[in-house]
């Protein structure tokens, strides 16, 4: 009989993992969902005429393999751009809404800093560059190249729009390698951003380095639905999973909740690190502790449908985050119904905001009615907004986004060596190497080629015994 491989998680890591390994044809493929239904946070609904995302709203088409696996999937002619007007963005500050400059001279002139952060951001390229290789969190490294006013302001805000963590807490080379690698290169991150608009107008990308905000028209979810339909038989929903122990050379074997156990050459965990922590605190407490040291900011989403005429101005552009003391208990809100079309019925704006995060962790266990009232505050104090919408829904995600904070990279050190004492075991997901759809699309086949080649030794050995 050919080698078993269980893939634990049926969210877009696991999906994107069993289906490569399906195609590999090397061993019987079977992924495990506790849920109904695939995708984990990434879920469609679609309400009145709105549609409302869960979870992401959308990926960047800057990383082929998010579109190659929509294009495999039959998804191609299904993808959507968001409108140009979504490089629009905002933050909130001194009680207005400020644009959000995309270049270093435009951002002096703005009115977004204060003079006092804009003088010290000009003394950026000064400052020397740290050259050690050692953990910082981003709130320092952002103190230390521009400044506290500009990091509190414009740091604060991308921290609670990508990660809703807190920046005095996260890891930079964790979280945002790039920048460590521009200071390294450049010396100073106003020189590095001069020289890559440079060469992006030199080269015309119409995309730039960031990348076009794409979806399908259906929403995100289309996604998770189309790798569940090429795997068939091959995804069994509804199937929870207990814990995980290892055999020795006989493999691992994988414990349900109904039905009896099953026995697998490799396992891999694409669910969240706390989950995986459960599963395998039997087998080993240490690899546990480590899985249970990646914290997460649990977060609620809050859908709000508007009739256009009920809003003193129309949102065009991305949405605007909110950085803290600036009044807002809201992280930030996305304006959807600008970004892409279909997403509001004619005449109509959906505004989703954001609440909780690292910052407000409690926010999560305010009722759907508490929820809907603090948004629509803070969506009057920033937008001006009094009328009723005409339709809400909440979204709650307890274990929300996973937090790269302060030694986070020997954590996963610690993870990678405690599996290679367990071989076979393999671990994936938002929880380690990046929380987007793109980063968990991307890692799907380093994480297929680490267990097709255990899957070769395993067969070696057995050849030569």
């Amino acid at each position: 009989m050919a080698d078993r491989v269980v893939v634990v998680g049926g969210g877009i890591s696991g999906l994107a993992v069993a289906r490569a390994l399906a195609r590999a044809d090397r061993a019987e493929v079977v992924c495990l969902e506790a849920q109904k239904r695939a995708g984990g946070n990434v879920r469609t609904e679609r309400e009145r005429g709105f549609l409302l995302e869960w979870g992401p709203t959308a990926f960047l088409d800057n990383a082929p393999a998010t579109l190659e696996l929509a294009r495999e999937v039959g998804l191609e002619g299904e993808t959507v751009q968001a409108d140009p007007a979504s490089r629009r963005r905002f933050v909130f500050r001194a009680g207005k809404l400020h644009r959000v400059p995309e270049g270093p001279a435009s951002l002096v002139a703005s009115g977004l800093l204060p003079w006092a952060a804009k003088l010290r951001l000009l003394a950026e390229p000064f400052v020397p560059a740290r050259r050690d290789t050692g953990d910082e969190s981003v709130f320092e490294f952002a103190r230390r190249r521009i400044g506290g006013g500009a990091a509190r302001i414009l740091v604060d805000a991308m921290v609670s729009g990508i990660y809703a963590g807190d920046a005095a807490h996260l890891s930079l080379p964790a979280c945002f390698p790039r920048m460590r690698e521009l200071e390294r290169e450049y010396g100073s991150l106003v020189r590095a951003m001069m020289s890559l608009l440079w060469s992006r107008r030199s080269t015309g990308g119409p995309a730039g380095p960031a990348g076009r905000l794409t979806s399908f028209r259906d929403g995100l979810e289309s996604l998770p639905r189309a790798i569940a339909r090429d795997l068939g038989p091959a995804l069994l929903l509804g199937r929870r999973v207990t814990g995980v122990a290892h055999m020795g050379v006989r493999g691992l074997r994988v414990f349900l909740e109904e039905g009896a156990p099953l026995d697998a050459a490799a396992v891999v965990l694409a669910c969240p690190a706390s989950v995986s922590a459960e599963l395998v605190s039997a087998m080993d407490g240490e690899l546990a502790a480590a899985l249970a040291s990646i914290p997460s900011a649990p977060i609620a989403v809050v859908h709000l449908g508007f009739e256009e005429a009920a809003l003193p101005e129309k949102p065009v552009g991305f949405g605007f985050l909110a950085p803290r003391g600036e009044g807002l208990r809201i992280l930030g809100a996305l304006w959807c119904s600008s970004m892409f079309p279909g997403r509001a019925p004619a005449a109509h704006a959906l505004i989703t905001a954001m609440v909780g995060g690292a910052h407000d962790p409690a926010a999560i266990q305010l009722s759907d009615a508490e929820l809907v009232a603090l948004a629509r505050r803070d969506l009057g104090t920033a937008m001006g907004i009094r009328e009723k919408p005409a339709l809400w829904r909440v979204f709650r995600h307890p274990r929300g986004i996973p937090q790269y904070t302060l030694g986070h990279l020997d954590r996963l050190e610690t993870i990678a060596r405690r599996c290679r004492e367990r071989p076979g075991l393999f671990l994936c997901g938002s929880s380690y190497r990046g929380v987007s759809v793109n980063s968990c699309i991307e890692e799907a086949p380093k994480v297929v080629r680490e267990v097709l080649d255990h899957l070769a030794r395993r067969e070696a050995a057995t050849l030569s015994s």
